[in-house]
């Protein structure tokens, strides 16, 4: 044996109730659990602490960082040993020279993270190698992005696709799925997944459907449109029996708090159903995007340049103005609070950082949405915002449903980041377990471990087994604190003594230790 974690209180992520027991680990698995009276050189002593399996973040950004050494280890010190990623749309592969420029553009925009990599592959194949060469904090798994098939297939074309056009789509996706993609992402709410129907989404769902693989949806609206929305999702469900995942579920807008209740007993009649569905969430009432993101798709969907030429325009301006500040469209009129709900982060100026639209805008003496163009106009589309757009009772109940998985939704943009990247999961242990006690410490552990390798097909992680990967985490319950906030969202949270990936230790008392190297996932 190569580890023997002693006198553990073993938490095994399936949701059974603690047990005490030792734990011994060998060539990167676990060879056995209960009272072990051999030796080993690496003793452990858990006593006082829970271990569990490995944190499985099932809808990460985390991709954009892989080649990032400064980025790629910041979360093995909370526990995630696991990150599935390539959602909301863009993925790096796979690609075509002729709209390299456009594929970028989407990839690097959703998440803010701005530092792009040399990409010299073109199909899956070849990203999960340019990956398996990296020296990695986390296993890695997947999905490709419909947008980044639409891209390679109808360029900056805004038209719903052909025939041809979606069989060749198809035929990029089958390929994708044989060389190891999990299954696809829908970003409906950006460009350019936004333009497709929904014969288009369901002729792809029956190809994922084919490899058992799973859609992971970014709907098109989580606001006015959030039940319709959903609705869409449930019925290519139905239509074509694929495995589909609802990401992020949430209520976003005041006018639209109460609509909670309605949305999940929609999810749960497609259960009832017998379709094959699951939801994911996060502790968070704020979202993380850009500040040009306040305005209309139609404003910045076709790329930053377009939208310059826009604002430029006196006329464009004005009614962009009052359309935004009439609540006729934009997120600013959804935004709780209004302009105090619309927070500038991650800005060049100081004048403007951590200070709400509204706060600038008393300032300077302007409406909210004159000083946010203004703002994006001196400082660039880089400027980053938290828009807080849930109720807070809401997203409770949201988080509890008995069927809801634990996500991030995290990536690791440059500057200011949102508390989710490093804190969801220690957040949603202390708020749930610890606070509130409307979660068991063992529900709670299977929410983010057991039930995302059930539902992405992880078959020898989330659960700790004889046999399994030694993906564990030994946590000092009693001690155990979310570090992470709004303002300082990179704490590494208290109690987490040591997380071991793939049978190495890989992190110590919130501290990376360079050992443990995650593997790359093909499905």
């Amino acid at each position: 044996m190569d580890i023997l974690i002693k006198n553990a209180k073993v938490v095994d992520g399936t949701g059974v109730p603690a047990y005490a027991a030792d734990i011994a680990v060998t060539g990167g698995r676990i060879s056995q659990i209960g009272q072990i009276t051999e030796t080993c050189g690496q003793v452990i002593d858990a006593a006082g602490r829970v271990v569990m399996p490995g944190i499985i973040d099932p809808h990460s950004h985390a991709d954009v960082g892989i080649f990032d050494p400064e980025w790629s280890h910041q979360r093995i010190v909370q526990g995630i040993t696991t990150e599935l990623t390539g959602h909301c749309g863009p993925s790096p592969a796979p690609n075509c020279p002729e709209h390299m420029d456009l594929l970028r553009r989407i990839y690097f925009e959703l998440t803010g993270a701005g530092r792009p990599f040399d990409w010299p592959f073109q199909d899956f194949d070849g990203w999960l190698k340019a990956v398996e060469k990296q020296k990695l904090s986390a296993n890695y798994g997947f999905l490709v992005g419909h947008s980044t098939l639409r891209v390679c297939v109808m360029g900056e074309k805004t038209s719903k696709a052909t025939t041809g056009e979606i069989r060749a789509m198809q035929e990029l996706l089958d390929r994708a799925l044989n060389q190891g993609a999990m299954g696809l992402s829908f970003g409906l709410s950006y460009f350019p997944g936004a333009y497709a129907d929904t014969e288009e989404l369901t002729e792809l769902a029956r190809v994922v459907k084919k490899h058992d693989g799973i859609i992971a949806s970014h709907r098109r609206d989580e606001g006015d449109r959030d039940y319709e929305s959903i609705a869409e999702m449930i019925q290519i469900a139905r239509e074509t029996g694929v495995r589909m995942n609802l990401s992020h579920v949430k209520v976003t807008g005041s006018a639209n708090w109460g609509k909670g209740s309605g949305i999940l007993r929609l999810i749960q009649e497609g259960f009832d159903e017998g379709l094959d569905l699951s939801i994911d969430a996060y502790p968070y009432t704020a979202g993380y995007t850009q500040l040009f993101k306040i305005f209309p798709i139609e404003v910045w969907g076709d790329g930053m340049e377009s939208m310059y030429v826009r604002f430029s325009d006196p006329a464009f301006r004005q009614r962009l103005i009052e359309d935004t500040l009439t609540g006729c469209s934009g997120m600013m009129a959804t935004a709780k609070g209004g302009a105090a709900g619309i927070q500038v982060i991650q800005c060049a100026d100081a004048a403007y950082d951590m200070k709400t639209l509204a706060q600038i805008s008393e300032e300077m003496g302007q409406n909210p949405a004159e000083c946010a163009i203004r703002i994006i106009e001196q400082c660039g589309d880089g400027v980053q915002m938290f828009c807080f757009l849930q109720d807070e009772g809401e997203l409770d109940q949201i988080m509890l449903y008995p069927h809801t998985m634990v996500i991030s939704d995290g990536a690791p943009a440059g500057g200011h980041k949102h508390p989710r990247y490093m804190g969801t999961f220690s957040l949603f242990l202390e708020r749930f377990v610890k606070q509130q006690k409307k979660l068991t410490l063992e529900e709670a552990v299977k929410r983010m471990t057991f039930m995302p390798a059930q539902r992405y097909r992880l078959r020898d992680r989330g659960m700790l087994r004889e046999g399994g990967r030694a993906d564990l985490v030994v946590l000092d319950w009693e001690n155990f604190q979310c570090n992470c906030s709004y303002e300082a969202p990179m704490g590494p949270s208290k109690g987490i003594s040591y997380v071991l990936l793939n049978g190495k230790i890989a992190a110590k008392d919130g501290v990376y230790t360079g050992e443990g190297q995650g593997e790359v996932l093909r499905f």
